[in-house]
């Protein structure tokens, strides 16, 4: 637990604490700007929390930089650190008189933090766990109908996950929330393989074509695996088929090359028809005629003629080199057609068909392999992610029913008559924390205290911190009950308070006792006093 707070800039040099309660006390006159919540922010500060810097930069402003030194204690041994304003992520290790000897990052400090709290749950931090829960002006995580945002633009999902893990119950879905994200990363995977054409992709349509088209190369394979010196096969007949498909193949080349070849002809004849235009007759027949503008004209004719003539060698080329091509395509299916009809080379075309036929089967046989696997992945994911969320809902209204409960046990002691008790409706995705009776701002923060009693007394929350601002419009016999209750608590609850004399003797009597500090409008937390505009 923590046991003290030193720094130069308090009044008073040191704050000791205790277990229990304890309260930083203002005066009667509700005095504001005297330090209750500065204190708070300091506390959260302490406890590895980086608000203090942000919100309260007006001390840093007013004080310079400044060092606070800090004692905890745990197992009766004790331990003491330093926090610096200006080194805001490293803490200091210190000695027992606070002399600085080694830094840590403030992660690494947290973490120490969760060991020495027994914090269970491997998934989460410390800060995760108790951010929530330090309730102090400037953080902003009071709305009274969102209990469990830390801030207000959180995920209902991030908020949701903190509380499983908060009640140590995360572990059981890590597992299985692991073994989801593998699974879809391993499809992410196939599918940018798929898509880049690394691996073949192909629909359910296409699947369904493979597995005929399989069937049939494999009664092929099983019919000339037999053996090719058995009476039942008929070499001939393979031969013979082979010889078709390349003549089949060759046909198609010949045809395409007649027509390449036609195009080409019709262009080549295109340029050699073209002729400049001769004007001499013309002339002689029509000596008026106006030759300077016939000889425009010409000009006009042969830049086109220029350009068009361009445009026909490029086709000339492309032309050529498609027949050039399909000539030696020509030439290799005649290599095979004589390599195939040649009686030596019997045996080799049954192989070579043997071969061409297994390929063919091998292909699609991956293909839908891997179709194959891809399903299995996306029915896998499927369910997977039913199993998780199936165990997830279980363990969401495990937590929802225990908190509910926990919160109808709290109300019921903090009100003398009987009053509609607050209700948490929790999902996987989503929370409505509900007052179903009375939304007064009273009860609204009245229901928000309880929440996190609630949470404080079912989970190893190590503590909670109140500020002033939620006692305000709460009942007073309420405000009583409820201070009452703090004092009932081992675990450490860090509140600031003000108008006392407004309770009863008794609660007087107890924050009295619990006192950590007391401050008032003159005798402020800090040794400078810039209220006002003051220097």
């Amino acid at each position: 637990m923590l046991k003290e707070i030193k720094s130069e800039i308090f009044l008073e040099k040191e704050i000791k604490f205790h277990d229990g309660l304890n309260v930083v006390l203002g005066d009667n006159l509700g005095s504001n700007s005297i330090g209750k919540s500065n204190l708070l922010m300091i506390i959260d500060f302490v406890f590895g929390g980086n608000t203090y810097i942000r919100h309260n930069i007006d001390v840093v402003e007013h004080l310079g930089h400044h060092k606070f030194f800090f004692t905890f204690e745990f197992n009766n041994e004790l331990f003491y650190f330093c926090r610096d304003t200006e080194k805001t992520d490293v803490v200091f290790k210190c000695s027992q008189d606070y002399k600085i000897l080694t830094s840590i990052k403030l992660e690494d400090y947290c973490k120490t933090l969760k060991e020495y709290y027994r914090l269970q749950s491997n998934n989460l931090t410390f800060r995760s766990a108790v951010s929530l829960f330090s309730r102090v002006w400037g953080k902003n995580n009071y709305n009274v109908a969102r209990p469990l945002h830390n801030v207000s633009n959180e995920k209902n999902s991030e908020t949701i996950t903190r509380l499983i893990k908060l009640f140590n119950k995360y572990d059981e879905i890590d597992k299985e929330d692991k073994e989801l994200k593998d699974l879809v990363q391993t499809k992410s995977l196939v599918n940018k393989a798929g898509n880049k054409e690394l691996i073949p992709k192909i629909t359910e349509r296409v699947y369904k074509k493979n597995i005929k088209e399989i069937e049939k190369l494999k009664g092929e394979i099983e019919k000339l695996s037999q053996s090719i010196y058995s009476p039942t096969i008929n070499i001939s007949e393979i031969v013979s088929d082979k010889v078709i498909e390349l003549e089949q193949q060759k046909r198609i080349l010949i045809n395409q090359k007649s027509y390449y070849k036609s195009r080409l002809i019709r262009i080549e004849k295109t340029m050699s028809n073209s002729a400049n235009a001769k004007f001499d007759s013309l002339i002689e027949f029509f000596p008026n005629v106006n030759k300077e503008r016939l000889e425009q004209i010409e000009k006009f004719h042969q830049d086109i003629s220029s350009i068009l003539n361009h445009e026909l060698e490029r086709a000339k080329k492309e032309l050529s080199d498609k027949i050039s091509a399909l000539d030696e395509e020509i030439d290799e299916i005649n290599q095979k057609l004589e390599e195939v009809l040649n009686p030596e080379n019997k045996h080799n075309v049954f192989i070579e068909n043997l071969i061409e036929i297994s390929s063919k089967l091998r292909t699609l046989e991956l293909e839908n392999s891997y179709f194959e696997k891809l399903k299995k992945l996306t029915d896998d994911i499927d369910q997977k992610r039913k199993s998780l969320a199936d165990k997830k809902e279980k363990i969401v209204k495990n937590i929802s029913d225990t908190i509910n409960a926990k919160l109808r046990e709290l109300n019921t002691l903090l009100h003398d008559n009987q009053r509609t008790p607050p209700l948490l409706k929790l999902t996987t995705s989503d929370y409505e924390y509900q007052f179903l009776d009375n939304t007064g701002t009273g009860n609204a923060f009245k229901n928000l205290i309880i929440f996190d009693l609630a949470i404080l007394s079912l989970t190893e929350l190590p503590f909670i911190i109140h500020d002033s601002f939620l006692f305000k419009n709460i009942e007073k016999n309420v405000v009583e009950n409820i201070i009452s209750y703090y004092n009932s608590l081992d675990k450490q609850v860090f509140i600031a308070i003000d108008v006392i004399n407004l309770y009863n003797k008794e609660t007087q009597k107890i924050l009295q006792n619990k006192k950590v500090i007391q401050l008032s409008k003159d005798k402020l937390l800090f040794i400078k006093d810039w209220r006002n505009g003051q220097k």
